[in-house]
């Protein structure tokens, strides 16, 4: 295994390290504390630095966002030397994928608030991952469905979009006017 390169993300606190092995071949992986990542030997590893304040990965990449007083070029080397040793080629990570592709299908011509909210949620989850996911992935983030409450839809913003500015403006102002272009023109979208 070895990093094939590590980009800077629209986030200054995050970095984006992709490697040449695939971490997960579905969904992703979050973690914003280190008791939380404490069963995943990746983010667990990760989170032993000092500075980390979150862990993001899916596919073939890595993000770690840091604290803001901590020095990348103190910080990146030893992320770099720890994701060397706790991923082995072909190896896959504990915990469930976030986005597990459901067996329910979504009634075609169906008027949003006539399906069931499970239906909703599966709707909105394919337009995200068809159109939303892969651009915040290229960034090194990504964004996990909360809940959906009458058309209230919640996010949590993941990797290096948890703790970027663009991703409370723009973004979310960007996912929202799709959501009610494609879905339904009553959703709201609000970051948790």
């Amino acid at each position: 295994m070895r990093v094939i390169s590590v980009v800077p993300t629209p986030n200054p606190d995050a970095l984006k390290f992709t490697l040449d092995t695939e971490l997960v071949s579905d969904g992703s992986r979050s973690f914003t504390s280190k008791s939380g990542a404490a069963k995943d030997p990746i983010a667990a590893k990760i989170f032993e630095l000092e500075g980390v304040t979150s862990v993001f990965y899916m596919g073939d990449f890595v993000t770690v966002n840091k604290a803001f007083d901590v020095s990348w070029d103190v910080l990146e080397p030893q992320i770099l030397d720890t994701v060397k040793l706790v991923v082995a080629p072909g190896a896959a990570p504990a915990n469930g994928a976030l986005h597990e592709t459901a067996v329910m299908e979504v009634p075609a011509n169906k008027p949003f608030d006539e399906m069931t909210p499970a239906q909703r949620i599966l709707l909105i989850d394919r337009l995200m991952e068809d159109e939303i996911r892969p651009g915040l992935a290229g960034d090194g983030g990504g964004l996990e469905i909360v809940g959906l409450e009458d058309f209230v839809l919640q996010i949590h913003y993941e990797g290096a979009c948890g703790s970027c500015p663009s991703s409370s403006a723009g973004t979310l102002s960007y996912i929202e006017n799709l959501l009610r272009e494609r879905v339904d023109g009553r959703l709201k979208l609000v970051p948790v």
